[in-house]
């Protein structure tokens, strides 16, 4: 499955996927506007457009926005169709259709003849009204080596977004209800849900409030109301770290080519306990070095982010051991590789927002306290996280809206074993409320699981509408971690 945060599939696409252009917007009218038009390298057809929506829901008048809009059209159609939801939140689906259209994701491309697969922007998102907000822009890597959000580049971003939109109208139950009206104009009476990690979670809002109109829905890296990892995912951090070590030393290699990994490793966390450090980084863009202050709050969050995938996770002992002995340019490559990769990946404004109403006001403040006690990322990123909402404002969603989705619809849930931001244990939990849900674990594997195991799982799953027949325990061992890195000599930038 590729979804944003499916991190071995983004690299090989290479960033710049994420930025591709979505369809050109129509006038300001209400509805469905589609035109024909390809899609992928193939040309395959296809209609694009856009669906114009109020922002104000509740309401029903006022300003409209317009939600980009794709649908690939089966050959012979002859099942339900499929709605392709994107991860973040912030992430676009319409740039996805070329690479689905191309069958690029092996579960659609074994589905997609006899299935229409449609895409739609979120609000916020992609080509639907987005913020534009770049919080780590090039020529400021001071202010994105500080703060995750840093104060000005947010304040500004959100005066500017806020004069003609209203922050408060972009949530997920919002979004949802978009997807429910772009589903009636095409005329679908069920369609399956396929998403991961914030797609994951928005097909449980989906399933809440429009369960009559779902078949089924295929998902990746769980993330359900009420079952929240929290910001920054301390445990599911932690878990992943410990596994990595764990791997080090199993493997001749990691085992002796840094054999003090650990310690070393917080070792180096000790020297920002204090406050930033600075470091010399340089700027891939620009080519040139510059001197920044490197903070503790966006050196843990960057590591759990490098945790995502075992592809990335592989190069840690080397970046750390640099780090140990006072050369910190491998570890400035890795904080500014993902403070780039997030900034084009998603649209931050609307992450954030998504967040700040959906995710934030149901933090229980127990739980961070046991976790982050118990995680080298400590509470750093929930109370990053809370400051960034003061400055973005926006209403949060009422106490229901944490409630577990209980469900009669078929559900086939996958998750890896060291998933930073997901961890597993949250999938189990929401299991109880799922009667027919079934959840896959894989062994090893982070926040994007995709082996020939699963996809089959997915294939089957997605052909018959039950996770009957779908074993559970056969794909945990599928997964083959990569070699650990000795240099960076293979480290892709951007």
């Amino acid at each position: 499955m590729r979804v944003f945060f499916a991190i071995s599939a983004l690299l090989a696409l290479g960033l710049t996927a994420l930025a591709a252009a979505g369809p050109v917007t129509t006038g300001p009218a209400l509805g469905l506007h589609l035109r024909r038009c390809t899609q992928g390298r193939n040309k395959t057809p296809a209609m694009c457009g856009t669906f114009g929506v109020y922002e104000n829901r509740a309401a029903g008048t006022g300003r409209i926005i317009q939600l980009g809009v794709v649908v690939l059209k089966a050959p012979h159609p002859t099942a339900d169709p499929i709605a392709f939801i994107e991860g973040g939140p912030g992430v676009a689906a319409v740039p996805d259709a070329p690479y689905i259209a191309d069958g690029d994701d092996p579960v659609l491309a074994a589905v997609k003849a006899n299935r229409d697969i449609f895409f739609v922007d979120a609000r916020g998102m992609g080509t639907s009204n987005p913020t534009k907000c770049n919080i780590s822009p090039y020529g400021n890597m001071p202010a994105y080596f500080l703060q995750i959000w840093p104060d000005a580049i947010l304040s500004a971003c959100y005066l500017r977004y806020s004069a003609h939109s209203d922050p408060s109208a972009y949530n997920t139950d919002n979004a949802v209800d978009d997807l429910d009206d772009v589903r009636a104009a095409l005329g679908y009476q069920k369609i399956v849900l396929y998403g991961g990690s914030y797609g994951s979670f928005f097909s449980f809002v989906y399933i809440r409030r429009h369960q009559a109109h779902v078949r089924s829905a295929a998902l990746e890296g769980i993330i359900a109301p009420h079952y929240e990892s929290l910001p920054g995912a301390p445990d599911g951090a932690q878990t992943a770290f410990d596994d990595l070590a764990a791997k080090c030393g199993r493997d001749a290699t990691c085992r002796s080519t840094f054999p003090q990994f650990v310690p070393h490793f917080y070792a180096v966390l000790r020297r920002f306990a204090n406050g930033p450090v600075a470091i010399t980084v340089r700027n891939p863009k620009t080519k040139r070095w510059v001197e920044v202050r490197l903070s503790k709050e966006v050196l843990v969050d960057r590591i759990r982010e490098n945790l995502y995938a075992p592809q990335t996770a592989a190069y840690l002992p080397y970046i750390v051991e640099r780090a140990y002995r006072g050369d910190y340019a491998p570890l400035g490559r890795l904080v500014d590789l993902w403070s780039q990769f997030l900034a084009q990946g998603q649209d931050a404004g609307t992450n954030l927002g998504y967040r700040c109403a959906d995710l934030d006001p149901f933090i229980s403040d127990a739980e961070l306290e046991e976790q982050a006690a118990h995680s080298f990322t400590g509470d750093l990123r929930v109370v990053a996280e809370r400051h960034a909402c003061e400055i973005w404002k926006v209403a949060p969603m009422p106490p229901s809206f944490n409630d577990p989705v209980r469900s009669t619809v078929p559900i086939l849930m996958v998750n890896g074993s060291d998933d930073p931001v997901t961890p597993p244990k949250y999938a189990t939990a929401a299991l109880a409320n799922l009667p027919n849900g079934r959840l896959v674990l894989v062994r090893g594997a982070g926040h994007g699981v995709d082996t020939p195991c699963t996809d089959r799982a997915m294939i089957r799953f997605l052909r018959n509408a039950s996770v009957e027949g779908i074993d559970s325990d056969a794909c945990v061992a599928s997964f083959k971690p990569p070699p650990f890195a000795t240099s960076m000599a293979k480290w892709q930038d951007y």
